[in-house]
């Protein structure tokens, strides 16, 4: 029921499809999407060079023709296309398994997905409510989004269209914008556990960075773009793991400029 970033098609004159290389690694991407900056880090951690394909309107259909969920981030190499963040998390670690992304230990492995779905599912609605709900973000949003996507002559078009569409979808789940605060609280909750899963850890499972580091990561460094950025600021120990996160190579690489 997550509202990922699919970009509903418009009348824009259709982009050229992306041409690549033989055996070269497209990622098909949006830069204010938290799931293509975990797909991003990932592809950075396991070393594996790439390009990125950014989605515009005009590369909806191209976008429809690798995932008919027209959903980002779509991993293509050479024939296989992997749609899905988790699944191209788990497509790397099978075809590049060091480092891991996941710990080999069942126990320890399974508390890393239960995280990474908190992050992908919880965390994700809620920054998602933030970014096209609050008033205050309205700004960010369209620039982070709709400047991206669409073309300088569509976006008074894009914008309103993908911004309603969005709203309605909240709407219908229950959300509207007086239910901010409600959703704030759920938030400083969400943070406050964090915090005390990381307790003295330097990273969510102890001294190795694992996917739930890094799907928990994509999301607040999302929430990070916008107003509430402020309740992370609200837990220190939660600012410092971002910090540390965000001073790894393979992390600033692939954060968006």
């Amino acid at each position: 029921m997550r509202p990922h970033s699919a970009h509903e098609p418009g009348h824009a004159p259709r982009a050229p499809a992306a041409t690549f290389m033989p055996q070269e690694t497209l990622l098909y991407d949006a830069s204010d999407s938290p799931f293509c900056l975990k797909a991003r880090v990932c592809l950075h951690l396991k070393g594996v060079p790439y390009r990125s394909v950014t989605v515009t309107v005009g590369r909806v259909r191209e976008l429809r023709r690798l995932n008919p969920l027209r959903k980002v981030p779509v991993l293509v190499q050479g024939e296989e296309v992997v749609s899905d963040s988790s699944r191209i998390a788990r497509h790397l670690d099978a075809r590049w398994p060091d480092p891991p992304l996941l710990p080999t230990e069942a126990a320890a492995r399974a508390y890393a997905l239960v995280l990474e779905e908190w992050a992908d599912e919880a965390l994700y609605f809620i920054v998602g409510a933030f970014k096209w709900l609050n008033p205050e973000n309205r700004r960010a949003a369209f620039t982070n989004t709709v400047d991206e996507v669409a073309s300088p002559w569509l976006r008074p078009v894009v914008g309103p269209v993908l911004a309603r569409t969005i709203r309605r979808r909240y709407a219908r789940w229950g959300y509207r914008i007086g239910a901010l605060g409600q959703l704030e609280e759920r938030m400083r909750e969400n943070v406050a556990n964090l915090a005390t899963l990381l307790g003295d850890k330097p990273f969510l499972l102890g001294r190795t960075l694992t996917l739930a580091d890094i799907a928990v990561f994509a999301q607040l460094a999302w929430m990070d773009r916008y107003a509430e950025a402020r309740l992370l600021d609200e837990v220190p120990p939660v600012r410092v793991w971002l910090a540390r996160l965000r001073a790894l190579p393979p992390v600033a690489d692939a954060l968006p400029s």
